[in-house]
């Protein structure tokens, strides 16, 4: 008995040597180089999926075009013109100031197809007692219904009524209406791309009742960021150009071009965030230099006097808030 149980215990001896912690050598411990390289094929199902990598483009701050609306004061520009076309001192001479707004209304999405409504409006006079148009009043207001057909374009379509002004001095005076009102119809395009920096818009309109005729006014520019930069801020460089033509609208023989036009904004910003590109508060210097088309001497004929200027430099002095 005692033979048969020493043997079975020397035959279990070599499977518990297995179990037996490995051997630890005495002195230092030395590895060998580690290689992280990728795993041979065969081991691809076992071997750790590999690090996710991210690229992160460069992003070219925008201007701010105002989530619900905005608030402009136009402080002051020297000259009087409509989309480009400017008048002589004769009609006025010490410019005009103005106040204008837009505002979208809550419900962006009308009939579920990302409609949304625009009020906007403008009051405004025209400086200078002694000029045709000296002391006298301007408004508008607009209503519109628009919709963001592609990323970064808009289209609007809407009806304007405008009283005074220029447009309202021709209504009155040269196209039998007893007052000065207009009224029109209006189609806008609207691109803005705050990343690359282009911009523009074109609009047409059917004038109905005060003035009788189509209208347009189309615009292309690009905006340089980082023009002015120091320690606190600086300012943005947007250049444009701009084309205003009508048909009828001045006059039954005033067909072709109003005005072409050039234009020098700068927008200023501050580095904290407040002012200018995404902030609420803007402040924009401009300059615009402005020629008569072909229309200025049918008006000029028409009215007998001579009221557009053939060549005009204009500065303004913009003030805004959007919310």
């Amino acid at each position: 008995m005692l033979k048969r149980t020493f043997l079975a215990i020397t035959a279990t001896l070599p499977a518990l040597a297995t179990e037996l912690p490995p051997y630890i050598p005495a002195g230092d411990v030395t590895y060998d180089a580690v290689s992280y390289q990728t795993p041979d094929a065969s081991y691809a199902p076992y071997a750790p999926a590999p690090a996710a990598t991210y690229t992160m483009a460069p992003v070219t701050p925008g201007v701010n075009s105002g989530n619900n609306g905005y608030i402009y004061l136009n402080a002051y520009t020297s000259n009087y013109n409509v989309r480009g076309m400017g008048l002589n001192n004769r009609m006025s001479d010490y410019g005009y100031s103005s106040i204008s707004g837009s505002y979208i209304l809550p419900n962006r999405n009308i009939f579920r197809s990302g409609i949304y409504q625009r009020i906007s409006g403008a009051y405004g006079i025209i400086w200078g007692a002694g000029d045709a148009l000296g002391e006298t009043q301007l408004a508008n207001a607009n209503y519109a219904i628009g919709k963001e057909i592609f990323p970064n374009l808009t289209i609007e379509a809407g009806y304007s009524l405008r009283y005074g002004g220029f447009e309202g001095y021709m209504a009155k005076y040269h196209d039998d209406s007893p007052h000065s009102l207009s009224q029109d119809l209006n189609l806008t395009l609207k691109y803005n791309d705050r990343q690359k920096g282009f911009f523009g818009s074109t609009t047409w309109g059917w004038a109905f009742k005060g003035l009788n005729g189509i209208y347009g006014d189309v615009e292309l520019g690009y905006r340089f960021t980082n023009a002015l930069n120091g320690p606190r801020g600086g300012a943005d460089l947007e250049l444009s150009a701009g084309v205003a033509p009508s048909f009828s609208y001045w006059s039954n023989s005033a067909d072709g071009i109003d005005a072409y036009r050039v234009r020098a904004a700068l927008p200023l910003f501050n580095h904290n965030g407040t002012m200018g590109r995404d902030g609420k508060l803007q402040v924009i210097p401009w300059v615009q230099a402005s020629w008569s088309g072909s229309n200025s001497a049918k008006i000029d004929r028409d009215t007998g006097y001579g009221p557009i200027d053939h060549f005009i430099l204009t500065f303004g002095l913009d003030l805004g808030w959007h919310f």
